[in-house]
């Protein structure tokens, strides 16, 4: 998490007007790191513009993430549909199939709880916002770091986005998902 650009702002405008002020007044093409408070969430975005030759798969990426309680049960993990997950599935994988075409054509959905993502996919906001964005990733994973665990939420997003109306609206799916985790 960054400690060295925690936004405090009283009200989620508050927030995207600094975050713009940050991302316009940018000098350099570096990543961008930033920490703020919705509601009971911490949330970070990390936007990774020139990422590590050692990263996962070296192109540029975008992501909010925040710790939930220790007590969500409830997982889930949208993945953008590649040809290894056709093969998967023509092997048995699991897909939810939510009813959108549209969706269901390029997402891989995995969850612990149907009913509830179906649930949170029926939301046109939530849909539409990542059926208009080059989504790799949206989940609920648990993370073990040593004898400790964490519970994430987390929308990883192609491209070093820096456009903060851009931003703004990648941010709506998530922000709904942390408003029905709550």
């Amino acid at each position: 998490m960054p400690d060295s650009n925690v936004i405090a702002a009283k009200s989620d405008d508050e927030i995207w007007k600094i975050i713009a002020e940050q991302l316009n007044s940018k000098e350099d093409n570096l990543n961008y790191a930033a920490q703020f408070s919705i509601k009971n969430h911490y949330v970070t975005l990390d936007i990774d513009i020139h990422p590590d030759s050692g990263d996962e798969n070296g192109k540029p990426f975008s992501s909010f993430s925040a710790k939930l309680p220790d007590t969500t049960g409830f997982r889930f993990n949208i993945e953008k549909q590649g040809l290894k997950h056709r093969i998967g599935k023509l092997f048995g994988m699991q897909d939810v199939i939510i009813g959108n075409a549209d969706f269901d054509k390029k997402f891989l959905i995995q969850t612990n709880d149907v009913v509830k993502v179906k649930e949170l996919l029926s939301n046109a906001e939530v849909s539409a916002a990542l059926l208009k964005e080059p989504v790799v990733d949206f989940a609920i994973r648990e993370h073990k770091i040593g004898a400790n665990r964490e519970i994430v939420l987390h929308l990883d997003i192609e491209g070093g986005i820096t456009e903060p109306a851009r931003l703004k609206d990648i941010f709506v799916p998530f922000k709904i998902v942390l408003d029905y985790l709550d």
